[in-house]
């Protein structure tokens, strides 16, 4: 359920149990409302644990978020102030270096599971991988990928966004043709996953 069909929900049960002043039936006016008022509070609390959502829901919205951007190289240098800001999560990071783990460091560090050695970020795409495999985050390219998991390339990485029921990929990568894009894949370009979540 979307977070507009969750408000939307909300909305309409928030009707139902206080309708307008000429429509409420007559009630016991203290237990009805004390009831009214709990169910009210479980409905917010309820609410603000389906807002914040998994980590692998986070991983996808930000990425769609930075595709929908068009963030894209200026002049094809590796740089732009978009590129600048995914340079934050990765200590160490450098202008004009390939760009696509910045990219996977930043929107990991956003969605509140940072890559690498205390968080740091990682900028190059094998230290990505073995890091994957001494945490026991890697899932060799035969597993079942899932949206919110990285994909790894041997000099690539990316986001998986949706897994097809053919079993390919749909992507969300950084420095794909110099600016964030979307890519369809086979499961068998990747060396393995990465799941965060």
């Amino acid at each position: 359920m979307s977070l507009a069909e969750a408000v939307s929900r909300i909305q309409q049960i928030q009707q139902m149990i206080n309708p307008p002043a000429a429509q409420q039936p007559a009630t016991d006016q203290t237990g009805g409302a004390q009831f009214a008022g709990e169910l009210q509070s479980n409905m917010n609390a309820g609410n603000t644990s389906a807002a914040s959502g998994s980590v692998a829901d986070k991983i996808v919205s930000l990425a769609r978020t930075e595709l929908a951007k068009g963030v894209k190289e200026t002049n094809g240098n590796n740089d732009s102030t978009d590129i600048a800001r995914y340079r934050t999560a990765t200590k160490g990071a450098a202008a004009g270096q390939p760009w696509c783990a910045y990219f996977v460091s930043y929107i990991a560090r956003q969605a509140g599971a940072p890559i690498g050695a205390g968080g740091s970020g990682l900028g190059y795409v094998p230290d990505i991988t073995a890091w994957a495999r001494s945490t026991g985050k890697f899932i060799p390219a035969s597993g079942q990928p899932k949206a919110g998991d990285v994909i790894l390339f041997p000099q690539h990485i990316g986001i998986v966004e949706s897994v097809n029921k053919d079993g390919s990929l749909n992507t969300i990568e950084g420095n794909y043709s110099d600016k964030v894009d979307r890519v369809h894949r086979n499961r068998s370009e990747a060396v393995g996953f990465l799941r965060l979540s």
